[in-house]
């Protein structure tokens, strides 16, 4: 080092790989200067500069395509500003399938791609084999191709944004190695180093695969493990073209690019392998792994197969190196939930060069504005559990994560290693009745449930899988008669202490002055008056409050809660999740049920909607609220652990006569889309306001405490901007909704699928959309003129968008 560090810097930015120069240079270049980036060794000599440089512009989520495009631009400009060319090549790219599942799949992607102006067509095999010479068109159906894809040298880019950094002011430190980040008063205050101390009011850990034991040192989880990768580069081939696109074979598990006269082909990895599980060597430096054979034959047998080419000439550079994957699949980007002015950029899963720009920029952003500049929400640090932070964890779920990025991308897509962690009350019994489980946050939760001589066992399809007769027939029940779900991994939140009523009115929308008994669903708001989060909350006593929150968020709610509460405040927080097995009945007979078990009153005057009893089914104390995910007549059902069994099997026996079903959370979820309930992560989000998704009924802006973000609540309504969640269900019966596919008016898109089922009722898919107003207007009203429809693996069909659920839109089944 030849300068001396500085004593103080706005910002310390730790790690100088494209993470970390990209979020110097999008915060310098915005005017704050005072930053410092410090790299234990070298600029990109982690990850980066062994990156095979792909920059391909479609993504897996609204957000990370966002980065993606972001990049492309950036690209194309950051030579004019800094000298330096990031050796972008526009080659285009080219994915093929090679079976029907990853032809519809492709479809898909290019159907999603139009949500964001992004070129993609369609080319039939004879087509790629013409603009792919060298590749075998055996058994190829077809594929997509997109001309704004292409390659960027990722050493050159990663050095035209440390450039523009310095340029605007920030300054770049290697071969400091940051020793600890310290902390007071729960606030990151300082970085300590061998060469001295920086004391800082924002640290950034942009540490890559070192991000993970950085963040451990003040507990901050960062869900990351490095795993081998492998990348193969040919020695020369006698007129190779230049400007063959990229090609990629997801079936085959490989990629190609041309590479200065030669091929390089990456893989994807059929054995993964997860690396540093003893830590990472002090002297790693530009290294990389010993080559394997035996790790890529298979998939190396299949390229040469793909590209015959590769049988006749040498190989030139066999690499293995270390990249960063995920639990997940998803991003960690954001502040760390227990610590202010800690944020982390980390665990991209081989995508740094595509996404490193507009990562890196959306990061800056939120450290500018103290808040995210969009719906950043699937990569929040909150979203993790302590265990998913830990070694043992990471080391079988990153290596997962590797093996299924060339995998099939199947909606519900269920993750094999590290199961059957987190088990309710009512796992054996329900497994003993057919339940197939899904996963999340740990939790095992029945997705369906086989009827007697049907294996419980996910399998996966675009269209109806085999276990969709099923699950129908779990909808049907609670439509019709009656049925049965476990509800016991929901969020369990418990406020208590002389002032919990007051807290809750200041940070929930809706009146907490709730009676003894009662309940209510309420969001919490931002200052921004977005989303923080949906919950039901019911008053115990006068000085305690249950707070209900969706599986993945509890833990989410539980920081937002607690970073509510003021210093003078009598409240206390603790998770009461395990605390009670949580069993739901739901059905036009689900009240018959609850009578043939219990000596309740179960009337609407003695039993309303929105409040809860206490009771004993069978031998076993309970209490229930009457509640409804499903638009039915329902309640849920809180039973102690030891008594939940008891309580199950009374119910399935009162049940039997009365038609019950037990159904899993693949009913519920149609059952909920086809109500229009919403879901805070698919449907809404922090960054939506109120009035767009049809929850101004919830908020009380006169109520005597005024909740957080009520003017911005208000100054939002007026405004009445979109975009609008809406209801929409296909005229044809035989195609399904899933996700992100695009809704158009009169042929123009304008919205998406917030979620989609097939509804048994309907006889038809059904979902949530959220739609933008024609050029001009505002109001949900301005939605109910034009032809609309719904794109699906390349074809429109004819929808019918409505401002009303297709279920009950008067609730009278839920009333009831």
């Amino acid at each position: 080092m030849s300068k001396p560090l500085p004593s103080h810097a706005r910002v310390v930015i730790i790690g100088g790989g494209i993470h970390g120069c990209s979020v110097a240079y999008h915060l310098a270049r915005e005017g704050w200067t005072d930053v410092v980036l410090l790299e234990r060794k070298q600029l990109t000599s982690g990850t980066t500069w062994h990156a095979a440089g792909l920059v391909g512009q479609l993504q897996g989520s609204h957000a990370t395509t966002a980065f993606a495009k972001y990049g492309i631009e950036l690209l194309q400009e950051i030579e004019a500003e800094t000298g330096q060319n990031p050796g972008y090549r526009r080659s285009g790219s080219i994915s093929i399938a090679i079976n029907e599942e990853r032809l519809a799949e492709l479809k898909r992607k290019a159907d999603f791609a139009s949500l964001f102006g992004i070129e993609a067509q369609y080319l039939a095999a004879p087509e790629i084999a013409e603009r792919w010479p060298l590749m075998n068109p055996d058994g190829v159906l077809g594929g997509i191709y997109m001309p704004s894809d292409g390659s960027a040298n990722p050493i050159d880019l990663t050095t035209a944004l440390a450039k523009g950094a310095r340029t605007h002011g920030a300054k770049i430190f290697e071969h400091v190695k940051v020793e600890a980040v310290e902390v007071e008063g729960g606030r990151a205050r300082a970085v300590r180093t061998a060469e001295g101390r920086i004391t800082a009011d924002v640290v950034v850990n942009c540490g890559g695969m070192w991000a993970r034991e950085l963040g451990r040192q003040n507990g901050v989880g960062v869900p990351l493990h490095a795993c081998e990768h492998y990348y193969l580069v040919t020695e020369p081939i006698a007129d190779l073209p230049s400007d063959l696109p990229v090609l990629r074979s997801y079936c085959d598990g490989t990629y190609w690019k041309e590479d200065a006269g030669k091929l390089l082909f990456g893989f994807a990895h059929f054995h993964p392998k997860a690396w540093g599980t003893d830590g990472i060597s002090e002297d790693f430096c530009f290294d990389s792994l010993p080559f394997v054979e035996e790790d890529v034959m298979d998939v190396l047998e299949l390229a040469m197969n793909r590209v015959p080419v590769l049988q006749n000439v040498g190989i030139r550079t066999f690499f293995n190196g270390p990249e960063s994957y995920s639990h997940d699949g998803r991003f960690t980007l954001g502040e760390a939930p227990d610590i202010k002015g800690y944020y982390v950029l980390a665990g991209v899963n081989s995508t740094g060069i595509q996404s490193g720009p507009g990562a890196g920029r959306a990061l800056a952003q939120w450290i500018m504005k103290g808040h995210p500049p969009m719906d950043l929400s699937e990569m929040d640090p909150k979203r993790c559990e302590e265990f998913q932070t830990r070694d043992p964890y990471l080391r079988e779920r990153c290596a997962e994560t590797l093996v299924l990025t060339y995998a099939m991308h199947w909606p519900g897509r269920q993750r094999e290693s590290v199961r059957n962690l987190r088990r309710t009350p009512f796992y054996h019994a329900m497994k003993a009745h057919g339940a197939c489980y899904a996963e999340l946050q740990g939790w095992e939760r029945p997705g369906w449930f086989a009827p007697e001589g049907v294996t419980p066992e996910y399998d996966y399809s675009f269209g109806r899988p085999s276990w969709f007769p099923h699950a129908q027939a779990e909808q049907k029940a609670a439509r019709e008669a009656v049925a049965m779900f476990d509800y016991s991994m929901l969020g369990k939140l418990m406020v208590e202490g002389k002032d919990a009523e007051a807290f809750l009115q200041r940070v929930c929308t809706n009146d907490m002055a709730l009676p003894m008994g009662r309940v209510a669903y309420t969001l919490m708001l931002n200052e921004r008056g977005g989303i923080e989060s949906d919950v039901t909350v019911a008053r115990h006593a006068d000085d305690a409050f249950m707070v209900m929150s969706s599986i993945s968020h509890t833990r989410r709610d539980y920081l937002h809660l607690r970073d509510a509460l003021r210093p003078d405040e009598d409240v206390r927080l603790r998770d009461a999740t395990t605390a009670y097995g949580v069993l739901a009945i739901a059905g036009p007979k689900s009240r018959d049920l609850l009578a043939a078990v219990s000596d309740a009153d179960l009337s609407n005057a003695a039993f309303p909607f929105n409040s809860l009893r206490h009771f004993h089914i069978g031998h076993a104390p309970v209490f229930a609220q009457r509640l409804s995910y499903t638009g039915e007549l329902g309640w849920e059902i809180f039973v102690t652990p030891d008594f939940a069994e008891h309580v199950f099997d009374v119910l399935m026996a009162a049940g039997a006569p009365l038609g019950l079903r037990l159904a899993g959370g693949e009913a519920l979820n149609a059952l909920r889309i086809e109500k229009g309930f919403l879901h805070w992560g698919h449907d809404m989000a922090y960054s939506d306001a109120p009035h767009q998704v049809g929850l101004g009924f919830v908020c009380k802006p006169d109520k005597g405490t005024a909740f957080v973000g009520r003017d911005a609540y208000l100054e939002r309504k007026a405004a009445n901007e979109g975009p609008y969640l809406c209801f929409v269900k296909l005229t044809d019966p035989t195609p399904l909704l899933h996700h992100n596919e695009p809704v158009l008016r009169d042929g123009k898109v304008v919205g998406y699928v917030t979620a989609g089922a097939w509804s048994c009722a309907q006889e038809a898919a059904v979902g949530l959309c959220l739609l933008s107003a024609p050029d001009g207007a505002t109001g949900k009203k301005t939605l109910t003129h034009g032809r609309y429809s719904v794109m699906i693996e390349g074809r429109e069909f004819m929808a019918e968008v409505s401002l009303v659920p297709f279920h009950d839109p008067a609730s009278e089944r839920m009333l009831a």
